[in-house]
């Protein structure tokens, strides 16, 4: 664990929180490889990506599985986003209005994947109390973007660790603060210092028959990743 002691109510800046909840989940830097897995009613798609991300403005994702999507890749640098379509050996600049629109049909946001957003830095936030959350003692948070922050959501609330501000849970709430997803953390497993969650479940409350889940198999975190990676020659550059 990051924090070997709860922090009090009283002495926590919500904002320090937040920096060390995007330390646990996103390090310095790491190369991890993940399942993406999307149900619907009538319909589930299982995707099998690798992802890098290095400081607060670099990301790389490649899709390595099923072989009809294989090849795909996502690459951000700073608030731009492209994505690269192996078959029509096409890149394309997903525009900021799509950034809430979802990774791979996933009930996940472009923005939510590739981690577009800095919270400690893009909204204001304030801790609501303290709850026992999913069995971990937590502080409740509220975060309501600043106003010229390139941001998609309307609102958040988040459920952090007491122990080490590992995320618990988090509520979506669109511009119009409507309730749109909830993501549920769980098993949760050390890499090195990070004690990381595992599972990432999403719940679409606006569509409540599609469900989403990210589970992390492997993760380095703390690497050394070269600058030449986040470039657009290396997304195009499939296999």
């Amino acid at each position: 664990m990051l924090v070997s002691s709860p922090i009090t109510l009283a002495a926590t800046d919500p904002v320090k929180l937040l920096e060390q909840m995007d330390n646990v989940i996103r390090g310095a830097s790491h190369d991890m490889t993940v399942t993406l897995d999307v149900k619907t009613k009538r319909w589930q798609r299982n995707y099998k990506i690798r992802v890098w991300m290095k400081g607060v403005d670099f990301a790389f994702a490649r899709v390595l599985e099923p072989p009809k999507t294989a090849g795909q890749g996502f690459l951000r640098l700073k608030t731009r986003l492209w994505q690269y379509l192996p078959t029509a050996e096409r890149t394309i600049l997903i525009p900021p209005s799509l950034m809430l629109d979802h990774f791979l049909g996933s009930d996940f946001s472009n923005d939510d994947f590739v981690k577009l957003s800095y919270f400690p830095r893009d909204y204001k936030s304030k801790i609501l109390g303290e709850e026992k959350m999913d069995g971990f003692k937590t502080y409740h948070l509220e975060l309501l973007p600043h106003p010229d922050a390139p941001v998609t959501y309307g609102k958040l609330e988040l459920w952090l660790r007491k122990t080490d501000a590992a995320p618990v849970r988090w509520d979506f709430y669109n511009e119009k603060m409507e309730h749109i997803r909830t993501l549920h953390y769980s098993e949760f497993r050390s890499f090195g210092k990070h004690a990381v969650p595992t599972v990432w479940r999403m719940e679409n409350h606006k569509e409540p028959d599609r469900e989403t889940t990210i589970k992390i198999l492997e993760a380095q975190y703390d690497v050394e990743i070269a600058d030449s990676l986040f470039t657009r020659k290396q997304l195009e550059q499939y296999p």
